[in-house]
């Protein structure tokens, strides 16, 4: 299942829970002593006593078994799937799917490849590489563990997938597709089924009960609060983030005179909240206050303030993640 708010790591297989450990979950500095997974990491309990846990930022995927039989056969599962709502159940994440009728490519096509440096597309090269793989392995505490390493450039691989539905959206909204792309990556690192322990879900880590819900009143103009299943399909998901991003740089933050300024007050704003970000700036969260300050100070002096004043110490450091990884994706700025 994917892992979700407030884990109790005792509730999983010691090789599951050991595997997550080593994937340093902690608690949060900025909630309760909770232990919460990074939405980036996905755990898949498989049946026959096989665990896979896959690690989108760091571009690794960990599979435990019984047995070597087993394992192999959960490492060609893990090398053939579809990680994709429309087949994948979201809520339970039980099984893989193995096909894709549009692209019929494995989802982690040429992100992972084989002892020879080839993408795995079929059974027999998914085969070949497990049989590779647990050559000579040994059980340790009572299980058979394999860690397979994603090729280095597996983030730009990952969010190719999604750049032209960013592009789409980003018209459609009027915002900065380098801007979409650097959150997706700092949201999820393209874990298209990620989720927090805030109940944010998908590529761009949406709550339906805020940015979702304002989405269909404000954009749409219905009330509507979205379910997981609409929020964890991708087109959906990158729709409603921008959307969402539109409404918080036309309407949250409208005021802000400087479009450079705009942005980072909308960077800062996607993660900790517009009221955040107004109590940041004056003490009592006094918005005319706050905008008022912000167009008095130059750019660079806005951006300081934000990576080193704002009030939610989450937020400072996403600002710096984001508007660094931005640049990567200045390329789309023209497309």
């Amino acid at each position: 299942m994917p892992l979700a708010a407030a884990i109790d790591l005792d509730a999983y297989d010691e090789d599951v829970a050991a595997v997550l450990r080593d994937f340093n979950v902690q608690p949060s500095p900025d909630t309760d002593n909770s232990t919460d997974p990074k939405p980036s990491i996905l755990v898949f309990v498989g049946v026959a006593d096989s665990s896979t846990v896959i690690d989108f930022d760091a571009g690794l995927v960990t599979v435990t078994a019984l047995t070597v039989e087993r394992l192999r056969d959960a490492i060609v599962e893990v090398l053939l799937t579809q990680i994709d709502p429309s087949v994948i159940d979201a809520r339970t994440a039980q099984d893989f799917g193995l096909v894709n009728n549009t692209t019929r490519k494995p989802f982690f096509w040429q992100q992972i490849v084989d002892h020879k440096g080839k993408p795995i597309e079929h059974v027999w090269s998914a085969e070949m590489f497990a049989e590779y793989l647990t050559t000579g392995i040994v059980n340790r505490n009572g299980r058979f563990r394999v860690d397979i390493r994603m090729v280095d450039e597996h983030k730009d691989i990952a969010g190719g997938k999604y750049i032209q539905l960013a592009q789409a959206a980003g018209r459609k909204h009027d915002v900065s597709v380098p801007l979409m792309m650097a959150i997706m990556e700092t949201e999820s690192s393209f874990n298209p089924l990620a989720r927090s322990r805030s109940n944010a879900l998908g590529l761009m880590q949406i709550k339906s009960t805020t940015a979702g819900r304002d989405y269909f009143s404000i954009i749409k103009g219905y009330k509507h609060t979205p379910s997981a299943s609409y929020l964890y399909k991708p087109k959906n998901n990158i729709e409603v983030a921008a959307g969402y991003l539109q409404i918080l740089q036309t309407r949250y933050l409208s005021g802000i005179k400087h479009p450079k300024k705009l942005q980072y007050a909308v960077i800062s704003s996607y993660n900790g909240g517009a009221g955040n970000l107004w109590r940041s700036l004056d003490r009592k969260g006094n918005k005319t206050k706050a905008v008022a300050r912000i167009n008095k100070m130059t750019v660079r002096q806005f951006y300081r303030f934000l990576i080193q004043r704002h009030i939610r110490a989450e937020t400072r450091s996403y600002v710096r993640k984001v508007v660094g990884r931005q640049q990567k994706y200045m390329y789309l700025a023209s497309d």
